[in-house]
């Protein structure tokens, strides 16, 4: 496999900012070049489907995503179709995912722990080994950055209206005419107490295993500012930004009035409804 001198994996949930931190990483030219390498189901070789995230949610809208008969699109650096086996998989992971200063890095989200578990374990170097010593073997003692979104509404707002238009970042494709956010309060509930529970995942696992992650904030730190939370990020890497180096605008922000109005709308439902639970505080 590549020469690899440090290795780290940027850890999250979906619509955490975790796409901007890693294009910004990349960026720099020395941080590695991660992507959600690890993204493909053990079942397809694929991204998840919409439906997986919408178990046990009933709504129309969620039927209507769970009977979609389109495959999820797969990019190139994750899709598993066509290879060998998962060794090829991670010997272009590595390949892809390392600058040439040796430093790899990779994205991970709490949802993937058990797919890259399953699929590297059925290899026989990694076979029998829980999880926390198959990432250590296989990453070769990595770091662990931990991106945290505070703003827990927003972010399952963001994630609703993507699983319904399919338009993961600003600039991918339209979708088609019936492929049309609508606001539900069921699915963004559904999405806040699933994101809130694989954030209790991650703490548990760092804790269970020592692990003490660098943790950045996406809206105090990375959002309020870029420049100064990659640089951290490099120090704690080990590593220096190329000389004259600044933050530049890697993703275009996609939330927008209708986000507004959809998060002040859930606040709003939330309040009406019989023993409300706490959730994450949002600022519309």
């Amino acid at each position: 496999m590549t020469d690899r001198r440090r290795s780290y994996l940027v850890c999250g949930t979906q619509r955490s900012g975790s796409t901007l931190l890693c294009g910004l990483l990349s960026d720099t030219g020395v941080a590695g070049r991660p992507q959600e390498f690890f993204e493909a189901m053990r079942d397809t070789g694929l991204p998840p489907h919409p439906r997986d995230f919408l178990d046990g949610l009933g709504t129309p809208e969620a039927r209507r995503l769970r009977d979609d008969p389109r495959p999820p699109l797969a990019p190139d650096y994750s899709r598993l179709e066509g290879l060998a086996d998962y060794r090829e998989h991670l010997e272009r992971t590595f390949a892809l995912g390392t600058t040439p200063n040796g430093v790899f890095g990779a994205k991970l989200m709490y949802n993937q722990l058990a797919e890259l578990h399953a699929l590297a374990g059925g290899l026989p170097e990694f076979s029998g080994l829980d999880i926390d010593v198959l990432l250590e073997h296989l990453f070769g003692a990595p770091g662990y950055l931990w991106i945290r979104r505070r703003d827990v509404v927003r972010q399952a707002v963001s994630m609703w209206k993507a699983l319904q238009t399919r338009r993961w970042r600003a600039g991918d494709r339209e979708g088609e005419p019936s492929e049309v956010a609508r606001y539900r309060f069921e699915a963004i509930d559904h999405l806040v107490r699933r994101f809130e529970e694989e954030e209790r995942g991650w703490q548990s696992f760092f804790a269970r295993h020592g692990i003490e992650p660098l943790v950045i904030a996406y809206e105090d730190q990375l959002v309020a500012d870029p420049d100064g939370t990659v640089h951290r990020a490099l120090e704690w890497l080990g590593v220096s930004a190329p000389p004259g180096w600044r933050a530049g605008q890697v993703t275009r922000r996609q939330s927008n009035a209708e986000s507004d109005d959809w998060v002040a709308a859930y606040h709003r439902d939330r309040a009406a409804r019989p023993s409300p639970r706490t959730v994450a505080s949002s600022t519309p």
